[in-house]
């Protein structure tokens, strides 16, 4: 049997290379963006800090889409496919690559803003100490920290969830594609792998209101009772999908030709 660590090393290679390109672009995009501040006489120490703040939204949802990619072609190329293990360890691997992934590019940014803020923090601080004012109506109190932290709990649990959902209608349409003539199945994988990227984030979406609605009238407008009870309804649908997966994955979904 091939080992869980070597298993997740090979499915980690390729996606923290695409997580190092999406750095790499958004460096350039920082740096020309701040040329062109210098250039128009508006740069100052704070400028590195709003460029990097600015470009980051696109490597999370750049990283979405990529990391969704390789995750799902895991599951169906005969690269990992036909390596001797349990279909519940190797999906279990492959979702953990691709989560470790995004922490890593977490973890980049992170590191990034850090340093781009110490050098425009005269700029910054006061700043900070009105965020820290206006903490005190956050549901996550009115720690920094803590506040940092919350939200990053929900965003990595509605990004297993988005992951989980993309998974559950690929591996659905796999095991349907099975019975279709081989001319079809081009096209309908085609409008599928188009259609579910657009259909995990309405999901998400409709998800996080429906559960912020029932969760308010449940515990009687408290906002914070109204969060931990949405992170735990989807961390059920996750697990639910979870076994659903694993469930076609062993039963239904064949390899193809890498």
């Amino acid at each position: 049997m091939t080992k869980f660590s070597n298993l997740f090393k090979a499915m980690s290679g390729s996606k923290f290379r695409s997580v190092h390109q999406l750095m790499l672009l958004e460096l350039v995009a920082v740096v020309i963006s701040s040329v062109w501040s210098l250039v128009r006489g508006d740069f100052s120490s704070a400028t590195l800090f709003y460029s990097v703040m600015g470009w980051s939204i696109i490597p999370y949802l750049v990283s979405f889409v990529l990391l969704s990619v390789r995750n799902e072609q895991a599951f169906t190329r005969d690269t990992f496919r036909l390596v001797p293990m349990k279909d519940s360890v190797f999906y279990a691997v492959n979702l953990l690559s691709t989560f470790v992934s995004f922490l890593y590019l977490l973890v980049l940014q992170a590191v990034l803003m850090l340093v781009t803020a110490l050098i425009g923090w005269s700029t910054l601080s006061p700043m900070y100490d009105d965020m820290q004012t206006n903490l005190q109506f956050s549901v996550f109190g009115t720690n920094p920290v803590g506040v940092c932290l919350g939200m990053l709990a929900v965003m990595l649990v509605i990004y297993l969830l988005a992951w989980s959902t993309v998974s559950l209608v690929h591996l659905i349409t796999s095991a349907a594609s099975n019975y279709l003539p081989r001319a079809r199945q081009r096209l309908v994988n085609g409008v599928v792998y188009v259609v579910m990227i657009l259909l995990t984030f309405r999901v998400v979406s409709f998800l996080m209101g429906q559960v912020a609605w029932i969760s308010t009238s449940i515990m009687g407008n408290t906002t914070v009772n109204s969060w931990w009870v949405g992170l735990l309804v989807m961390v059920i649908i996750i697990v639910v999908e979870t076994v659903a997966n694993i469930f076609l994955l062993s039963k239904w979904v064949e390899t193809g030709a890498n």
